[in-house]
């Protein structure tokens, strides 16, 4: 049973009529069924396929997206991976579900989350080897892309919840910059860090979803989405070959050496092409970011959670509930020194990075390879501070650690520059070449 393709390569045999969409979709809900006993990404998956949207024009159209169980389908159960809400159906669909069934694709189905997007693992296994964690918490969502169900998958990012694991996953994870996607629909962490990101295959299908997807709604008050821009604009080549700051740990901590080497190997290969490669040290405010984030995050979930607690204690997690009684420890004078520091460190990034000229940061995208073990997630050190400053990241395949798991790069761009991320992303893409290949999931 063949992967199925790429969202630009099927839409043009979509297009084109090489395929219809009836057989698109048949693709992805055979091979999703198939999977679902050994990969476990789906919280829920349609028993037949209904096609509703025949128009073969449409910009999405044959596209299956597999949808976080964070995000509302009016269709489909959505349990935000939690117990207490088993069986609940929303409504209506989030304002992103809403925009991709309107761009003609088709929801595959609910992929697994951890609890309320925090700590508590689904049953999810990494599709490059089963007793590895697949990251989390857009676990489902990144296994069903990298074992090439689904062409688009939905995730959500409050920490490190779509760049982690897109990397564990060998995969293309994008976090575009905070407020780019509406949020309206989707069950939240901490409202003033989480971000919708996207799962593919390549760059240029991440750029074609982004240019879709990217809006504004009433109802997200922290909706600000950058310029609008035509996906072909990602492919225009660079006036010049980009500046890189390479950041290996220093405040963020220690890698591991497998790594530490292929982001090494990476920007030699940059150098090689043209890049000018400076190393990249980051003011000393940033040596607490992780810690400001999860204490940012845990004030606003004990806020948004604590009915449920109260009402169903014996149905949330232990990780959910020392995140609520941290989020009760910090008095509101607090929470607003908080804020006021991830402001301070915001505008810090910013000068910092201008004053370097650095286009592009270059870092690891996770520690090194996926955790062995189904408990625990990862460590999202490295993605956690670039969510508090909002700024679009975006994490490439670029190799194979020493357990024949995925490793990955993490670049990091400026807020509302999520078209010169691309750009650069993609002159990284084609220097690095990985070649691409799917994980043995299925015969």
């Amino acid at each position: 049973m063949n992967p199925v393709s790429g969202i630009i390569a099927l839409r043009s045999t979509v297009s084109k009529g090489t395929t219809t969409i009836r057989e698109a979709l048949q693709q992805s809900f055979d091979r999703a069924h198939a999977a679902q006993p050994r990969l476990k990404a789906f919280s829920h998956l349609p028993a037949t396929l209904d096609v509703i949207n025949n128009d073969a024009s449409a910009p999405l159209a044959g596209i299956a997206v597999a949808v976080k169980d964070l995000i509302d389908t009016a269709d489909m159960p959505t349990t935000y991976g939690s117990p207490i809400h088993r069986g609940h159906v929303p409504r209506q669909d989030a304002w992103v579900v809403q925009r991709l069934r309107s761009l003609g694709a088709h929801v595959l189905g609910k992929t697994v989350t951890t609890e309320f997007a925090w700590r508590h693992p689904g049953d999810t296994v990494n599709p490059w080897n089963t007793e590895h964690t697949p990251g989390g918490s857009s676990s489902g969502s990144a296994a069903a892309v990298a074992a090439g169900i689904a062409p688009l998958g939905l995730g959500t990012q409050t920490l490190g919840s779509v760049i982690r694991p897109a990397a564990y996953c060998g995969i293309v994870g994008f976090k575009p910059s905070f407020g780019s996607i509406p949020r309206t629909g989707v069950c939240p962490l901490a409202e003033s860090l989480d971000h919708i990101g996207l799962f593919a295959r390549s760059l240029d299908d991440v750029a074609y979803a982004l240019t879709l997807l990217a809006g504004k709604d009433a109802s997200d008050l922290h909706g600000h989405p950058p310029p609008a821009f035509n996906a072909a604009a990602v492919s225009d080549a660079l006036p010049s070959p980009p500046r890189i700051g390479l950041l290996q740990s220093q405040l963020l901590g220690e890698i591991d050496a497998p790594q530490k080497e292929l982001i090494n190997q990476a920007a030699k290969r940059f150098s090689d092409a043209g890049a000018e490669i400076i190393d990249a040290v980051l003011p000393k405010e940033f040596a607490d970011a992780a810690e400001l984030a999860v204490a940012i995050v845990a004030v606003e979930a004990a806020r948004i959670h604590e009915a449920r607690m109260a009402q169903f204690p014996q149905l949330i997690s232990a990780a959910m509930r020392d995140l609520i009684k941290q989020g009760h420890a910090i008095t509101a004078s607090e929470y607003l020194a908080l804020k006021a520091r991830q402001r301070a460190m915001q505008q810090a990034f910013a000068s910092w990075k201008e004053a370097n000229r650095i286009d592009m940061l270059l870092m690891p995208p996770a520690t090194g390879e996926a955790p062995k073990g189904l408990h625990y997630t990862g460590d999202p050190r490295f993605c956690s501070p670039i969510t508090l400053l909002g700024v679009p990241a975006i994490t490439l395949p670029a190799g194979f650690g020493p357990k024949g798991l995925p490793l990955g790069v993490q670049l990091v761009g400026s807020s509302g520059a999520d078209l010169l991320l691309l750009r650069v992303a993609r002159w990284c893409e084609s220097v690095l070449a990985h070649e691409r290949s799917f994980p043995a999931i299925l015969p």
